[in-house]
This record gives structure tokens, C-alpha cells and sequence, in this order.
């Protein structure tokens, strides 16, 4: 499934968020489709797509989308992403309704077909973001993608609400999201968290900081018997397009 290495994180502008004034997102939920791709030709993945977002189909639409480039993803043969961020669930079924009747998106997909296999597919949801960067739609962005499988909710969701309000998420150099995992399969993820930052050397100093503080090791504790991890993968995203209106 393609939530199991890459989600859109460059194109969050386009969510239901609304940020508060401790970088906290609001509960308004926003939903995204993510598929998993191994390019066998990047220039014409690149091209259709750049092709179609500029076409009066993909001018009108209203979700943002991004293509994102897996750095290190462990066994996973697939090399990119295709995440596409709905402001609504209703925009969502608005917008596949107008692609299946657009010449733009038939093109697309027979380009899409041509230059690349698809690995899998999946439905997620955004539901918290902590700002510090505000690196949203910014190619050449990278991120840290963590999934898990939350048995207890309720002790889950505490812990981490309580990190993200910390000090140490705050000293964050980039920012940080977290959502939900739905229809993913056999893949037994339930949520995700991803770090977002300019570049490698923000990521890797940043995520470090954060692990060796005490907020980090109390949130640990905390989701010990609540959470396991079920992979950690490196992306960075390679085009990012806004939603319709958000030029």
C-alpha cells in the first residue's frame, strides 16, 4: 500500500486545518489518497503530471497534489509517491466524478501507465499539525515518515497530544503531522507521524534533539504498551502543486 512509505505532506495548505495559537491543528479533518509507484521512466511521470495539473481539468480542481521521491524505504521497491490531499470527503467523490469524465485525466493515466507500475494504494486522514516552518508546498522538502499500529487509543492519542504541546516539538526545526491510516489492507498501521524539514541536515539534527528529550522519553513510556512501530522511511518531495484558488 502506498501509505506504507509516502503520504502528501508538501500540500497540507489545502487542509481543513486551522492552526491555533500553539501550533496545534484544530480536529477539522481533512483526506488524502496516496499511490505507490516504481517509475521505469521519472521524465514522463514527471511530464503527464506537470501536463495534466496545467490543463483546464487539473486548473479546476480543488485538492493539492504531490509527488514524492522515496530516499530510503527499506524493501520497498517503489521510488515515488502520488498523494493527492482533499480539503473534504465530499470533494473527494466531487473530484473523481469530474476525472472520469475529463480527456486531460485519460491522458494522464495512459502517460502514468506507460512510465510507471503501480506498487498500491490507500486512503488516509490528516487530523494534527504542529507549524513551526510552515514548509507546506515547498519541493525539495524532506520528511521522516513513521507508522504504527495503536492498540489502546485512548493512552495513544494522551501521550501524544501531550508531546505535541511540548517544548521540544516546538524547537522542532520544521513541523510535524499526524493522522490516521484507513483501508490500507493487510497492512496492520493504524496512524502515522511525519516530520517535515528544509533539508537532510534540519531533519536528521532536529528528529535527534527531539528523541534524547525528556518530553520524547515520557511520551515513550506513556505509549509503550499503547503503540508499535511498524516501519520509519526518508522521502523528499520532488513537485508540489496547490489546490485550485491556492495559487
Amino acid at each position: 500500500m502506498m501509505m506504507k512509505q509516502g503520504l502528501l505532506f508538501a500540500a497540507l495548505a489545502a487542509t481543513s486545518f486551522s492552526v491555533l495559537p500553539d501550533d496545534h491543528a484544530t480536529p477539522g479533518t481533512a483526506y488524502g489518497m496516496a499511490y505507490e509507484i516504481t517509475a521505469t521512466n521519472p521524465a514522463a511521470v514527471v511530464g503527464s503530471m506537470q501536463q495534466f495539473m496545467a490543463s483546464p481539468s487539473g486548473q479546476n480542481n480543488p485538492v493539492s497534489v504531490t509527488l514524492v521521491q522515496n530516499i530510503s524505504n527499506g524493501d520497498n521497491m517503489a521510488t515515488h509517491q502520488i498523494n493527492v490531499v482533499y480539503p473534504s470527503l465530499a470533494v473527494m467523490e466531487q473530484s473523481s466524478a469530474a476525472n472520469a469524465q475529463s480527456a486531460d485525466w485519460m491522458r494522464y493515466m495512459t502517460t502514468l501507465s506507460r512510465s510507471a507500475d503501480r506498487v498500491s494504494e490507500n486512503m488516509f486522514s490528516m487530523e494534527m499539525a504542529k507549524i513551526n516552518a510552515d514548509l507546506s508546498g515547498q519541493a525539495g522538502t524532506v520528511s521522516m515518515l513513521t507508522l504504527m499500529s495503536v492498540s489502546d487509543p485512548g493512552a495513544f492519542m494522551k501521550a501524544f497530544e501531550k508531546l505535541m504541546a511540548s517544548s521540544a516539538a516546538s524547537d522542532f526545526p520544521g513541523d510535524i503531522y499526524f493522522g490516521r491510516i484507513i483501508g490500507a489492507g493487510e497492512n496492520p498501521a493504524t496512524h502515522w507521524v511525519n516530520a517535515s524539514a528544509r533539508n537532510m541536515t534540519d531533519l536528521m539534527s532536529g528528529n535527534e534533539a527531539l528523541m534524547q528529550s525528556k518530553d520524547m522519553a515520557a511520551y515513550l513510556r506513556a505509549v509503550s504498551d499503547a503503540r508499535a512501530v511498524q516501519s520509519v522511511s526518508i522521502q523528499r518531495t520532488a513537485l508540489s502543486f496547490p489546490a485550485a484558488g491556492m495559487n
